[in-house]
């Protein structure tokens, strides 16, 4: 073969090689637009899937808030931007007294024939709290109290609960109401309220009525007391009339007594609180004065500074309560003591005896009035205030009066600030 021919062959070999390459790139080309095409296909029908799905999703989840909006147990109604009422439920037509047309543009806010505040003046409608939530000068309403009055002209006291709805932008579109009915109830906290006021004005009268009586017994009681003395004091009676004329004094003594705690009781319960004459005072001789005054068997301990600012009279009077309360509760032969000992700027005093322990249902409320610590038959002559007058003066210094009692012992402890003592 010629160079020539040689040539020419080999030309012709690159030729073919060169169709063949680009035949090769135009099939891949082709296979590339096919799958393009495949997967634009997938994607369009994949889109139609969604939206058709989406479009299910939305109207079932529209189903179900219709559902939930008519099955709602309290009275619900929405309105747009406008105000314009755009649904409510049965509860809220029974509730109005009447069924607005819903999308009414002449009608706004609510669906009431009349709107009343709570004070029962008249609430127009651009002004109920349906009206400023939509209109953001509430950004919502909690327990809100409205009055609706029906066509009829019956009224009924309704609780509002209101939320504004937004779009994704976060702008208000309208607003959905939830109220209920608390006529029934409002009722019966009037009722309530005029009942505890009769309560209040009876307790009052019985504790004024109270306060008169002690007050009005207190001169008799002495006269009878005081003659009785009297006649004593002649030396001029048999012992039979003796004894007769102490027994009087003994009773008159309690009567006194008695009669001072009413006072004492009546003047606290209608706010008087306890009259304080506050002076530089040492308790220490208190507590000797009680405790010799019982002249039973009591072991008196005192520790430490025991002076300060207080009404040694009043604090005899508590100690007075609280160590025969002790006395006479106490087992036989066995001994009261009375403790004070100074703690800082307080002075405590104790007084402890053993015995049978205060009912642990009756501990807690020990220092209410008309009660006692324990259910003996055979007290008498005890109206059950000396506890309660202790406890109150007590406070009345700025201390405290705390009851204990168990294993056998009972303990009261009374704890008083010093106040200014003298130098």
């Amino acid at each position: 073969m010629t160079p020539s021919q040689t040539r020419d062959v080999h030309e012709d070999s690159l030729t073919t090689q060169q169709l063949i390459l680009d035949q090769r790139e135009a099939n891949q080309r082709m296979v590339a637009v096919a799958i393009q095409a495949q997967e634009l296909a997938e994607r369009a029908e994949a889109a139609r899937v969604l939206a058709e799905a989406t479009t299910i999703a939305l109207r079932e989840s529209e189903d179900r808030y219709r559902t939930l909006f008519d099955l709602a147990p309290v009275a619900v109604y929405s309105c747009d931007r406008a105000g314009v009422i755009q649904r409510f439920n049965q509860h809220a037509a029974e509730l109005w007294g009447r069924q607005p047309e819903v999308g009414d543009t002449g009608e706004k806010f609510c669906g009431s024939f009349k709107l009343f505040r709570s004070d029962g003046s008249f609430m127009p409608h651009p002004e109920c709290p349906m009206a400023e939530v939509v209109d953001e000068k509430l950004s919502e309403v909690v327990d809100g109290e409205v009055v609706i009055e029906r066509p009829d002209g019956s009224r009924v006291t309704v609780v509002v609960n209101i939320r504004p709805l937004k779009n994704r932008q976060g702008d208000v579109t309208g607003a959905i109401n939830c109220f209920y009915d608390v006529t029934e109830r409002k009722r019966t906290e009037v009722q309530l309220a005029d009942s505890l006021n009769r309560e209040r004005e009876l307790a009052e009268f019985r504790e004024r009525f109270i306060g008169m009586l002690g007050h009005d017994l207190r001169n008799p009681v002495a006269s009878i007391v005081m003659s009785a003395a009297g006649l004593l004091r002649r030396d001029e009676l048999g012992q039979k009339d003796a004894e007769s004329a102490s027994i009087i004094i003994r009773g008159g003594h309690r009567m006194q007594r008695m009669i001072t705690q009413l006072l004492d009781f009546t003047r606290v319960r209608l706010g008087g609180g306890f009259p304080i004459d506050a002076r530089p005072a040492d308790l220490r001789e208190v507590c000797r004065t009680i405790v010799d005054e019982f002249g039973a068997s009591i072991v008196l301990e005192l520790e430490g500074d025991l002076t300060g600012v207080w009404d040694e009279d009043r604090l005899a009077e508590v100690l007075s309560n609280l160590v025969g309360n002790a006395v006479e509760y106490a087992l036989p032969e066995t001994a009261v003591v009375v403790r004070a000992y100074s703690e800082g700027s307080e002075v405590v005093v104790e007084i402890v005896n053993q015995g049978n322990p205060i009912p642990p249902d009756v501990l807690p409320f020990i220092f209410e009035p008309f009660r006692r610590a324990h259910r003996a038959p055979s007290v008498t002559g005890n109206l059950g205030l000396g506890l309660y007058i202790a406890h109150q003066i007590s406070l009345s210094h700025g201390g405290t009066l705390k009851a204990h009692s168990a294993d056998g012992r009972t303990t009261f402890a009374m704890r008083l600030p010093r106040g200014t003592t003298a130098a």
